[in-house]
């Protein structure tokens, strides 16, 4: 209850200050004539400053006689500051033509005008109102931390120095002592703001022996304006000089801190902190230090001091942000889009700058000055938006790196999803990709069903977030779409695969620097979503395929496979196929014929007894056979040009082979097939014929092979040999061997028929008929294309 007290007794002194500071503006505009006095103790006019009410009705050399009836020495601004400040009247003397002096009567405006008005006192009060709010905010919310009254003290102590400066400008002695107080205590209540939040990562701003020196410059300060306000014995500007060298001094130790608190931590967690505490700090102070306060002391301000005094506002609110957040915005996000701006803006800048003075110094300046200065100014922006297009493509990526880390990224990531294979391995690689870019220590995984939000399963590590999760879910169900960022008490949730009702989503904590997830890094998120939702749906359209799959392999035993599952098996068995033929081929056989020709090499420059020259010899024939063997394995698994020399001819070389490895004969019958085959019914032929020989010389110890190829509505293939024959029921379906039910099978998947007939003794008999028009689909030309590669040496 006292801290509430103390916090009301605060905003009640606070708004009876501010109501009186408002009447002493309102009262008198600010005069702004200095006097001196000369040597018959008169007082004379020294400075008519522009912008002021003296400016045009007071000049240089004129003697204040009297103001408001009054001598002016006993006026109270004239008495204790040299000033003219407050007056109703002023009867003043004007040297003339000669010695002769005229008295000049004034009356002072009464109010202020309007722009007056809004510079001096709505601006000022508005910003006491809003760091009135500010503070509100901070004891609503950190009412139990010890640094919510330090920060509020600095809030009001900022506003109360804004408001007071146009009442001290006015020679009000409240205002004054008001200023002066305020004033030096804005940097102290800062200090004691930082030493009090820092408390908590058990670091100190500055020491207690810092501490005790700004507390005496205080006691001085007051001292001094007090004893000038009795005492009149303080020569005047010096505790304005005094003041201003304070201020400026104990704000570079402020920035001086900063960095070197930044330097300390600029690797740990409190980078971001500090650094923002930093471009705060330099945001706020550096106008009204080194564009009003350094150049005062030499005489010539750069902008005045109430114009300066706004960018102070800057400093509360990101005090207060930084006190009340539990994440900061990226500080460095912001700075490298500063940089890239400012740097795009400085030479249009400088050349509209440069334009307008050349087109505003024209003698006869009229409404053509305005028209020129406008067609300039809008063709300098068009090619600036030219100029920024080409600098956004080519300069951007240098001055902002982390552009060039995201796209790596992204290049890197579509790599690695090309080999997932399963969920598992998906979450796996996106884990790593985002773990590897972003300073981020915990990512999970989890499905949401809709319709089901109550019943959603989690982590134990997000048990904690189970009703934050829910809620946020809830509240943007009708807006969740693939890529979508969904904030959550701790870290975010991202929604990267749909099916259905269920969300696959991705949650990412907090990041380790305290700051908020960027633009750049959302965005960066939200593709990686997108890339893995396509990857989520291929992995629904596989296992689609394959419960198809387990649904005909476990039909009932006696029904008949669909073609198409038997032409997609087949498809995958000459794909193995042509994936092994060109590894046998690219390394063991291109091994073996290297140690061939080494051999050959030593056996002909060396000089070597017969019986090691026999040895070698022997040595080479068996690497020969070999390489002959392997070279016949690559052409059994992937048939040599079977596309370019067509059926006939292929089987024709096949026969040629197996005869010379076989004791059988083989008579091929195919000189009126001018079909033109597919490429899955030339290989499906090839197949048969090829299994169908492979039986022969292995089982049926056949001696002559009679083989027919002809076209009789539909492709027909006849077999016969005069082997051992076998018994039809031992035939039997079968996917684990390449049999004749394998013969069998294949025919069926091309949708074609097959009838064998055969007895013990009597030989085998197939008849094969396949429909013209093949229902597959054509073999992919690329897997096909540059079939020598597997026969050559």
């Amino acid at each position: 209850m006292a801290y509430k007290y103390k916090i009301t007794a605060l905003m009640i002194l606070i708004s009876v200050l501010a109501g009186y500071l408002s009447i002493s503006i309102l009262k008198f505009p600010i005069i702004g004539a200095d006097v001196t006095t000369n040597s018959q103790g008169q007082y004379i006019v020294k400075d008519t400053p522009e912008g002021y009410w003296c400016y045009g009705k007071l000049m240089v050399g004129d003697i204040i006689v009297e103001i408001d009836g009054k001598p002016a020495a006993d006026f109270y601004s004239v008495k204790l500051y040299d000033v003219i400040e407050g007056a109703s009247s002023i009867l003043l003397s004007r040297p003339g033509n000669g010695s002769e002096l005229l008295d000049i009567y004034l009356e002072v405006d009464k109010g202020l005008k309007s722009d007056e008005l809004v510079l001096q006192l709505v601006l000022p009060l508005t910003a006491v109102l809003i760091l009135s709010i500010l503070s509100l905010i901070v004891y609503r919310h950190k009412k139990g931390d010890k640094a919510a009254i330090q920060l509020i003290l600095f809030f009001m102590s900022i506003g109360i120095a804004y408001l007071s400066s146009f009442s001290s400008g006015r020679a009000d002695p409240v205002g004054r002592l008001a200023l002066t107080v305020s004033f030096v205590l804005v940097p102290v209540f800062f200090i004691l703001f930082m030493n009090r939040y820092l408390d908590r990562y058990h670091e100190k701003f500055v020491n207690r022996r810092w501490l005790n020196i700004l507390f005496g410059i205080i006691l001085v300060s007051i001292s001094l304006e007090l004893s000038n306000l009795i005492l009149h014995n303080i020569p005047r500007g010096i505790i304005s000089i005094l003041k201003l060298v304070y201020f400026s001094a104990i704000n570079i130790l402020i920035i001086y801190k900063l960095i070197e608190k930044f330097t300390k931590h600029r690797y740990g967690p409190l980078r971001s902190l500090f650094k923002l505490t930093l471009v705060g700090h330099v945001t706020g102070f550096f106008p009204f230090i080194f564009m009003y306060a350094v150049p005062e002391l030499f005489g010539q301000y750069i902008i005045p001091s109430h114009i300066a005094a706004i960018f102070l506002l800057t400093i509360p609110i990101v005090y207060l942000y930084m006190f009340t957040t539990k994440q900061l915005f990226d500080i460095d996000f912001l700075i490298s889009r500063f940089q890239y701006y400012a740097s795009l803006s400085f030479l249009p800048t400088l050349l509209l700058s440069v334009m307008a003075a050349i087109i505003l110094s024209q003698n006869n300046y009229s409404w053509v000055n305005w028209v020129q200065l406008f067609l300039a100014s809008y063709l300098l922006l068009i090619l600036f938006l030219f100029v920024k297009e080409y600098a956004d493509r080519r300069l951007r990526g240098r001055i902002n790196k982390d552009l060039h880390n995201y796209q790596g990224s992204l290049n890197r990531f579509s790599t690695q999803i090309s080999r997932v294979m399963n969920r598992s391995d998906l979450e796996r690689v996106l884990e790593q990709e985002i773990c590897q870019v972003l300073p981020v220590r915990d990512v999970s995984f989890f499905d949401i069903q809709m319709d089901q939000l109550k019943h959603v399963s989690l982590e134990k590590s997000l048990m904690d977030l189970r009703d934050s999760i829910i809620a946020s879910f809830h509240k943007t169900s009708q807006q969740l779409s693939i890529g979508k960022i969904v904030p959550v008490d701790r870290g975010i949730c991202i929604v990267i695969g749909i099916k259905g009702s269920v969300l696959h989503i991705l949650w990412l904590d907090n990041k380790d620097n305290q700051t908020r997830y960027n633009t750049d890094e959302r965005a960066w998120l939200k593709t990686l979503a997108n890339y893995s939702a396509i990857v989520y749906e291929n992995l629904y359209l596989i296992e689609s395929l394959i419960e198809d799959l387990e649904e005909e392999f476990q039909r009932k035993k006696g029904s008949s496979t669909s073609p198409w599952v038997l032409r997609l098996i087949f498809r995958l068995s000459e794909k193995e196929r042509r994936k092994l033929a060109s590894d046998l081929h690219d390394s063991a056989l291109q091994d073996q014929l290297l140690w061939y020709r080494q051999l050959e090499s030593v056996m002909t420059d060396y000089e070597m007894s017969e019986d090691l020259q026999l040895k070698l010899w022997n040595i080479r024939e068996g690497l020969l056979d070999v390489i002959h063997q392997i070279r016949e394995t690559c052409n059994e698994l992937r048939p040599p040009l079977l596309q370019e020399m067509g059926i006939v001819e292929a089987l024709n070389t096949l026969f040629e082979q197996s005869q010379i490895r076989s004791n059988y004969v083989v008579d091929f019958q195919a000189d009126n097939f001018k079909v033109k085959l597919n490429d899955e019914q030339m290989l499906a032929i090839f197949r048969i014929v090829q299994e169908l020989l492979r039986n022969a010389g292995k089982h049926a110890q056949a001696s002559n092979i009679f083989i027919t190829l002809e076209e009789d509505e539909g492709i027909c293939l006849s077999y016969k040999d005069d082997g051992v024959g076998l018994k039809l029921e031992d035939l039997k379906d079968s996917y684990h061997h390449m049999g004749l039910s394998g013969i069998k099978e294949r025919v069926h998947s091309l949708e074609g028929s097959i009838r064998f007939k055969s007895e013990m003794g009597q030989g085998l008999e197939v008849k094969i008929t396949l429909p013209l028009e093949s229902p597959s689909i054509d073999m992919e030309s690329e897997e096909d294309k540059d079939d020598s590669n597997i026969t050559g040496g």
